[in-house]
């Protein structure tokens, strides 16, 4: 992942105020503990966030694929003067077990909220599906810091924005959805959102695959939102055996480098 953003994404400029910082996982406040959860991973570097002075602050996830406007979802937490914004999708009930499940009111008021049920609550009026949350925030930052300090002195929180911060703002907060359907950049080939967390290897293959379709449902040709990378100058696969017993047959896949 470093390597990812250090080569594929080195083309911000210092004297336009645009910067990518990278800070690996450490022990910053103690020497017996790293990040205890995802909430405790911005705290140990707040320092370093409050050293820019943002107004909001984007909480994302490093292991999801997906093409999205963040500015969408900002503006609507703006408007809605909520304590945080959560980005949400619906997902098959069998898989929202591994994600947080929410209930949604009137004007996308976060009712309820639940980190990996067993048994996740269905979408009202459609029993096969879960509206999950994408582990997409936006706070106020000020707020944010108040929340992290508080979490960071509970000796019983688990110290994760899923399972200890974002179901106590509902519970005593203003919480709003914001479902990626509003704000997902999308080309003319592509028919549905696209989102897969690719937490584990299971996962990632299949994210994988799905390039390999003759029309991907992630479009990576799309010039006005393009996917940055570094690529690599490796010479390309070489195929050199034309006997009639050894000769294969590439089908729906990537032949890339070598």
């Amino acid at each position: 992942m470093i390597r990812h953003l250090q080569r594929g994404w080195s083309f911000f400029r210092a004297e336009r105020n645009e910067s990518l910082d990278i800070l690996p996982a450490s022990q910053r406040l103690d020497e017996d503990n790293w990040y205890k959860g995802t909430a405790d991973a911005v705290t140990q570097n707040i320092d370093i966030i409050e050293g820019y002075d943002p107004k909001y602050i984007l909480v994302l996830a490093g292991d999801h694929i997906y093409k999205q406007d963040y500015s969408l979802m900002i503006a609507q937490h703006v408007n809605s003067g909520a304590d945080v914004t959560v980005g949400c999708i619906e997902v098959p009930r069998e898989e929202a077990k591994g994600f947080g499940v929410m209930h949604v009111g009137e004007n996308d008021r976060i009712l309820e909220f639940v980190e990996k049920p067993d048994n996740p609550p269905a979408m009202p009026g459609n029993p096969d599906m879960a509206l999950a949350s994408m582990g997409i925030y936006v706070f106020e930052a000020s707020y944010l810091y108040k929340l992290l300090k508080k979490d960071a002195a509970d000796p019983d929180s688990s110290h994760d924005f899923g399972k200890d911060l974002i179901p106590a703002i509902v519970a005593s907060g203003h919480a709003v959805a914001h479902p990626y359907s509003r704000s997902w950049v999308k080309t003319e080939f592509e028919k549905k959102p696209y989102w897969r967390d690719v937490g584990t290897v299971d996962a990632f293959w299949q994210a994988n695959i799905d390039l390999t379709d003759i029309t991907p449902e992630l479009d990576l040709y799309d010039n006005h939102w393009p996917i940055w990378t570094y690529s690599e100058l490796t010479p390309p696969a070489k195929f050199v055996h034309d006997e009639e017993n050894r000769r294969g047959f590439a089908v729906s896949s990537m032949v890339s480098g070598g």
